[in-house]
């Protein structure tokens, strides 16, 4: 199998993407064959599409400045990001995690290497559409293939692979199911990545910098070309083991929050809990950095009574605050204490990220999302 590099001058918004390939192929003393796969990395595509964004034509809203402050990014990417993703998943400073049209992203997509000073490139705006048109155009009568790909990380590995965004002219991935191991046993789940693996393999020629070969032929490889144009397939997120894991809440805790929790099992000595005899304290962490603490409150009219979370709560709006990181809680029970209904709706009125630590009185602790202990809640978004 061959992979070969075509290198190309600068391509700029508005450039004709297959005629500077061809321009490029002509140069070098490459054409395409029958059965040749066209590699074409993503930020080519869309800076040919015009998908280049200056970052000073950008005017971030209220959303994206906090959402930027949380994960270190800067306002206006952040707004881009917002408006590109279909949804917010978490991340790290520095990388939002997003989902976009069923795939996970870093940042939905959103690049500023090898983009002009101050811009940033988008996703392109159909990639299956776009290797469709590019493959039509520069076929010419030949069998061909055209993957569109970029490079991604794997969870808690180091480094790049490729990935395919769109393909056309063979299968993405391959089911071999019902075939035999080196041992006669017959395989249950494997399917095969072909078009993300022939794009790690472009990957090597076409690099992460300024190499300058946007799009490598593959010729030779094992892989049938054929009048495909079925899309890259996915999976419901659901249904998927990495954040399947992930979102089944709650989880265990892993630290950050020591000093919230030992919070709450301070305010838990003030309790006023004379009948039912279970103190709770709950610490809450106002994203100004503040903490406010309080217990429940009985009352013989059990109606009149108010949990130590919304107390702590009453609290930090009492004080002018409206943007919360994590709430911790702990009881005097031998489970982590978990809010009440009425507790995770004051909560999330205040927004679904919101971290709840729920502590017993050993220490033991696990965690979740406000909006994980209260899915599909009533918010301002089912008034509007």
């Amino acid at each position: 199998m061959q992979v070969l590099g075509i290198k190309t001058d600068l391509i700029r918004p508005g450039d004709d993407l297959a005629a500077c390939l061809e321009k490029a192929m002509a140069a070098s003393g490459l054409s395409l064959q029958d059965g040749d796969i066209l590699i074409i990395s993503e930020s080519t595509v869309a800076t040919a599409e015009g998908r280049v964004v200056a970052l000073q034509d950008v005017k971030a809203g209220p959303l994206a400045f906090s959402m930027a402050t949380r994960y270190g990014k800067d306002p206006r990417e952040m707004e881009l990001i917002l408006q590109e993703s279909d949804e917010i998943m978490g991340g790290i400073p520095g990388v939002v995690l997003t989902l976009r049209e069923g795939f996970l992203y870093p940042n939905a997509g959103i690049d500023s290497s090898n983009a002009p000073p101050g811009s940033v490139v988008l996703f392109p705006r159909d990639a299956q559409k776009s290797a469709f048109e590019i493959r039509d155009r520069m076929a010419k009568g030949r069998k061909i293939a055209v993957i569109i790909g970029d490079s991604r990380t794997h969870p808690l590995r180091l480094g790049c692979v490729g990935v395919a965004l769109a393909c056309t002219g063979l299968e993405p991935v391959v089911d071999a199911r019902g075939q035999k191991d080196l041992f006669g046993r017959e395989l249950k789940i494997t399917r095969k990545a072909v078009a993300d693996n022939l794009v790690s393999a472009a990957q090597i020629i076409m690099g992460e910098g300024d190499e300058g070969i946007p799009a490598v032929i593959i010729r030779g490889a094992p892989v049938p070309v054929n009048d495909s144009n079925s899309a890259i397939p996915t999976i419901a997120p659901q249904e998927c083991m990495y954040i399947g894991a992930l979102r089944s809440a709650p989880r265990p805790y892993t630290g950050g929050y020591d000093d919230l929790i030992e919070a709450a099992r301070q305010a838990a000595k003030d309790a006023h809990a004379p009948y039912s005899g279970f103190s709770v304290g709950a610490a809450l962490l106002s994203r100004s950095g503040r903490i406010y603490s309080a217990a429940n409150i009985e009352n013989a009219a059990s109606g009149a009574s108010i949990c130590a979370e919304r107390a702590a709560l009453a609290r930090a709006i009492s004080s002018g605050e409206r943007e919360f990181e994590a709430i911790a809680i702990a009881g005097n029970s031998a489970e982590p204490v978990s809010p009440c209904g009425i507790c995770r709706q004051s909560l999330i009125e205040f927004g679904g990220d919101i971290v709840v630590i729920m502590a017993n009185e050993k220490g033991d602790a696990v965690t979740a999302t406000v909006a994980e202990l209260l899915p599909r809640a009533f918010t301002d978004k089912c008034l509007r």
